[in-house]
C-alpha cells in the first residue's frame, strides 16, 4: 500500500508546479582559441573543466543510441521516472538493506546535474518530482541534449563533445561505433573509467554498452563483433597552450566557444624565439624584457604578439609588455611633424637646432638636449626628423601647441595619454607621456595606410575602414623621410641595425635614463613595433633604440618579407613633386650653394626664387675683411659665405662655421676714396658697348674715369697698349684691354668688348 501512496503523492506534487526551464540554459563552455590556420592555441576552462555545448543535431547518432542503451533503455517510453525500476530497486533495498541497483533515468540524471543534492529517500522523491516536471517542459531530444552536454566524462571534461575531442581528437560526428560506445559508458563513473588512466575498466564498460545496443537491436551482430575488436587510438594529451600573452588579450574580451583569430602561429613561434634570444644576448647590458607586435596594415589584424621572453617566468613573465604603459621616447616625433606638414611646412622647411631654454611660472628653466649633446644650427625638417633631433621637435611643437598634438594622438588611438596637454607640455613630442606598444603599432600603421586610422584586432574582420587622421600627401612625406637610409646612416652610422636593404619606414626611441628602447616601423604590408628594456624600470647600459630594440626589429621585419614579394615603396601622390634645395636654407639651390639635396614637397608649396643664405663676397686678402667694388683686383678674392638670420647669431659664435666679415676693409671701403689706389672706375670689367650705325663715329666714344690716391698730375691711358692723348676714346669694334699709368705705377687692366 505504501508504494502506491508514494507514487500517487509524487504524481500529484509534480502536477502542482512546473520545472524552471531558465535553469537549463546552455552552460558557458570553455573557450577554444585558434590561429589563422585553424590550429588550437589555447583552451581556457575558466577554472573548471573542458566543455563545449553543442546541439543534439551535431552529436553523432551512434553516441545517442549508445547513451540510451547504457543509461536508460526505456528512455523514449517513460514519463521521466522508470516506475518498474523504482519498484525493483525499492524491493532490493528492503530485502538486502543496501542499494543493489539504481533506478535513475536520463531525465533524473539531468535533474541531478542541474540541481545537485544529497542522497536519501526524500531527496530521491524530490528528484522524481522534478523529472516528471522536466518531461512535461521539454521533449525527449531536448533532455538528451541536456544530458550529453552536462555529464562528466573524465579527464577534466564536461559534455560528450569536449570528451570526444579530448580522447579521440575529433568531434562526435566522426566517431566510430567502438569509440561512441566507450564514451557513452564513461558517465557511470568518469574518474574510475578514465581510459587515459584505466584502460581495462573502460574497455569492460564499452563491452557492456555494445552488448546492450546489440540486445536492443540498435546494431547488427556483425557491427557488434567488429566494434569489439576495433583498436582504440587515443589522442595525445593536450599540448601546452601557445601565444599566452595574445590569448590572454583575446580572453579579456570575454569570448566563449570557438574563437578564430588572425594570429599567424608560425610567425608567433618564430618571434617568441627571437625575443628570448635577443634578451639573452643583451642581458649584460641590463635588458631583461622585450615585446613585439606585428600588424597586417590592410586589415589592422594582429599577426603576432609577444609580451615577454617567458610567460611562465615567476618574476612577472605573464605581464604583457605590449599592453603596458611606457615612455615612448622619440617615437611620437613623426606625428608632430605630420601636423606641421598639415599646417603648411614641408620637409624642406628650416627649423633651428640651437640652444633653447624654456621657463615656467616658478622660474625653472628647461634646456632640452639632443642625443649627441650638440647643436646643428639651421636644419631641414626631413633631417631633423630623420636624425631624431630633440630641440627642433620641441620648437615645432611650440608653434603647433601641445593640445593639437594630444588631440591628434587621441584620434590615432593613444588612449593611454589620459592627462591634460598642460601636464605633458612640449615634452609630449619627446615621450613625456606613457603609451603602449600596441598603440604605437596602430599609430604607425595609420601612416602606412596613407593616413587612415587603424584599430588593432585579434579577430578576422572585413571592416578595414577608419578615420582620416592625415592626408595621403602628409603620410607619404613622413614615410619618405623615415625610409631614407641616407639620413638613417648619418644618424646611426652606416652599419646600424636598421639598414635593411629594402624600403622600410622606421623610427627609434629611447626614454629617459635608458629605461626603454623602441623601434617601430612599417612597409606597405606590415607594421612591426618592438620594445626592449626592464619591465621593473631599471636602466639599461646606454642602449638606445637603434642598438637596443633595433636588432630585434630587423630580425622580425626580415622574417616577414623573406618569403614574400619584393618590398617597394608606395609612389608619391600626384600632388607631391621632387625639388632640389639648398641643404642649409631649404630654398631652391642658388649658384653659390655648395650642397643641395632632393626633397619631396607638395606642388603648391614649392618656394620661388633661390637661396639667399649663400652669398659671394669680395674679400680683401690683406686683412680678410670685405672689399669694396673699387678695390684693386690683386688684393681681392671672392669667397662664398653663409649669411644666416639673426636667430643663429649665438650659435655661430660656437659653431665651427666660416662666418662672413662684419665690416669692410679700411683699405677697400664700400664707399669713398681707397688709399693708394689706382683703379679704373669706368668702364667696368667685361662690359659690352654697341656702335650705332648711321651716326657720326666721332660722337660715339667713351670717357674713361679712374680713382687715384694721392691725385697725380700726370696720368696716361692705354688701349691695347697704345697711348692715348686724353681720356676720351672713339669706339672701335672688337675686344680691348685698357689700363692706366701714373708715376711709374700701373692699374689693373679692364677688358671690354665693342660690337
Amino acid at each position: 500500500m505504501l508504494p502506491v501512496v508514494a507514487f500517487a503523492a509524487i504524481q500529484i506534487i509534480a502536477r502542482l508546479g512546473t520545472y524552471p526551464v531558465e535553469e537549463l540554459a546552455p552552460e558557458r563552455g570553455s573557450t577554444r582559441i585558434f590561429d589563422a590556420r585553424g590550429r588550437l592555441l589555447r583552451e581556457d576552462v575558466g577554472g573548471g573543466a573542458r566543455s563545449e555545448w553543442v546541439p543534439l543535431a551535431q552529436i553523432s547518432p551512434l553516441v545517442v543510441s549508445a547513451t540510451i542503451a547504457a543509461e536508460d533503455a526505456r528512455f523514449r517510453e517513460h514519463d521521466g521516472v522508470a516506475w518498474r525500476s523504482v519498484a525493483r530497486a525499492g524491493g532490493q533495498l528492503l530485502a538486502n538493506r543496501r542499494v543493489v541497483s539504481g533506478a535513475s533515468t536520463i531525465t533524473m540524471q539531468v535533474v541531478r546535474l542541474v540541481r545537485p543534492h544529497s542522497r536519501g529517500l526524500f531527496a530521491k522523491a524530490g528528484e522524481m518530482v522534478d523529472a516528471l516536471r522536466l518531461e512535461r517542459a521539454l521533449g525527449k531530444d531536448a533532455i538528451l541534449e541536456q544530458y550529453l552536454n552536462r555529464s562528466p566524462f573524465g579527464a577534466n571534461t564536461i559534455g560528450v563533445e569536449a570528451a570526444s575531442r579530448r580522447y579521440f581528437g575529433k568531434p562526435t560526428l566522426h566517431l566510430s561505433l567502438a569509440e561512441a560506445a566507450l564514451l557513452a559508458g564513461l558517465p557511470q563513473a568518469p574518474a574510475r573509467l578514465d581510459p587515459t588512466r584505466f584502460d581495462g575498466p573502460a574497455k569492460a564498460r564499452q563491452r557492456i554498452v555494445l552488448e546492450r545496443m546489440a540486445a536492443a537491436g540498435m546494431i547488427t551482430a556483425d557491427e557488434h563483433r567488429r566494434a569489439l575488436v576495433e583498436p582504440l587510438r587515443f589522442a595525445p594529451a593536450p599540448r601546452p597552450p601557445k601565444a599566452m600573452h595574445f590569448t590572454d588579450w583575446v580572453l579579456a574580451t570575454d569570448p566563449t566557444g570557438r574563437v578564430d583569430t588572425t594570429l599567424d602561429g608560425d610567425l608567433q613561434a618564430d618571434v617568441e624565439a627571437m625575443v628570448t634570444e635577443h634578451v639573452a644576448s643583451h642581458a649584460l647590458s641590463g635588458m631583461t624584457d622585450a615585446a613585439v607586435v606585428v600588424l597586417d596594415n590592410a586589415s589592422c589584424s594582429v599577426l603576432a604578439m609577444v609580451g615577454s621572453p617567458d610567460y611562465r617566468d615567476p618574476r612577472g613573465g605573464a605581464v604583457n609588455a605590449a599592453l603596458a604603459r611606457r615612455q615612448p621616447g622619440s617615437t611620437l616625433k613623426p606625428f608632430t611633424y605630420a601636423l606641421a606638414f598639415e599646417r603648411g611646412d614641408t620637409p624642406a622647411t628650416v627649423v633651428a637646432d640651437i640652444e633653447t631654454r624654456y621657463g615656467s611660472a616658478d622660474g625653472f628653466l628647461f634646456a632640452p638636449q639632443n642625443y649627441t649633446q650638440t647643436f646643428t644650427g639651421p636644419v631641414l625638417m626631413d633631417q631633423a626628423l630623420g636624425k631624431s633631433l630633440n630641440i627642433p621637435a620641441m620648437r615645432v611643437l611650440e608653434q603647433l601647441g601641445p593640445q593639437a598634438l594630444l588631440d591628434r594622438l587621441h584620434v590615432l588611438g593613444f588612449a593611454s595619454l589620459d592627462r591634460s596637454a598642460t601636464h605633458y607640455g612640449l615634452g609630449l613630442t619627446l615621450g613625456s607621456g606613457e603609451v603602449t606598444l600596441l598603440e604605437l603599432a596602430q599609430g604607425y600603421a595609420t601612416l602606412a595606410r596613407t593616413g587612415v586610422t587603424c584599430t588593432a584586432t585579434p579577430f578576422p574582420s572585413t571592416n578595414t575602414g577608419g578615420k582620416r587622421a592625415f592626408s595621403p600627401a602628409v603620410s607619404w612625406m613622413i614615410s619618405d623621410i623615415l625610409s631614407d637610409e641616407t639620413i638613417r646612416a648619418a644618424a646611426f652610422g652606416p652599419n646600424n641595425a636598421l639598414m635593411l636593404g629594402f624600403p622600410v619606414a622606421v623610427k627609434t626611441g629611447t626614454s629617459s635614463n635608458w629605461r626603454d628602447s623602441w623601434s617601430v616601423g612599417y612597409t606597405p604590408r606590415f607594421t612591426v613595433a618592438v620594445w626592449a628594456g626592464d619591465y621593473h624600470g631599471r636602466s639599461m647600459d646606454r642602449l638606445a633604440g637603434a642598438a637596443g630594440a633595433g636588432p630585434l626589429f630587423r630580425r622580425v621585419m626580415n622574417r616577414l618579407v623573406e618569403h614574400g614579394p619584393p618590398v617597394t615603396q608606395l609612389p608619391p601622390p600626384d600632388d607631391i613633386v621632387e625639388v632640389a634645395v639648398c641643404a642649409v636654407s631649404g630654398k631652391p639651390a642658388g649658384p653659390h650653394c655648395s650642397h643641395s639635396r632632393s626633397v619631396h614637397v607638395p606642388r603648391d608649396r614649392v618656394v620661388a626664387g633661390s637661396c639667399d643664405w649663400h652669398r659671394d663676397l669680395a674679400i680683401d686678402l690683406r686683412n680678410g675683411l670685405r672689399a669694396g667694388e673699387r678695390c684693386p683686383a690683386r688684393f681681392v678674392e671672392h669667397r662664398t659665405f653663409e649669411v644666416l638670420p639673426v636667430t643663429y647669431a649665438n650659435w655661430l659664435h660656437t659653431a665651427d662655421r666660416a662666418r662672413p666679415p662684419g665690416s669692410f676693409s679700411p683699405m677697400c671701403p664700400a664707399t669713398g676714396t681707397i688709399r693708394g689706389a689706382m683703379v679704373i672706375t669706368y668702364p667696368r670689367e667685361g662690359e659690352v658697348f654697341l656702335v650705332e650705325p648711321g651716326y657720326d663715329a666721332r660722337t660715339q666714344s667713351l670717357t674713361f674715369t679712374a680713382e687715384i690716391d694721392p691725385p697725380r698730375a700726370e696720368a696716361t691711358w692705354f688701349v691695347d697698349g697704345r697711348r692715348l692723348a686724353a681720356s676720351r676714346w672713339p669706339l672701335q669694334r672688337g675686344k680691348h684691354r685698357i689700363h692706366l699709368e701714373a708715376s711709374g705705377q700701373s692699374s689693373e687692366p679692364v677688358e671690354i668688348e665693342v660690337r
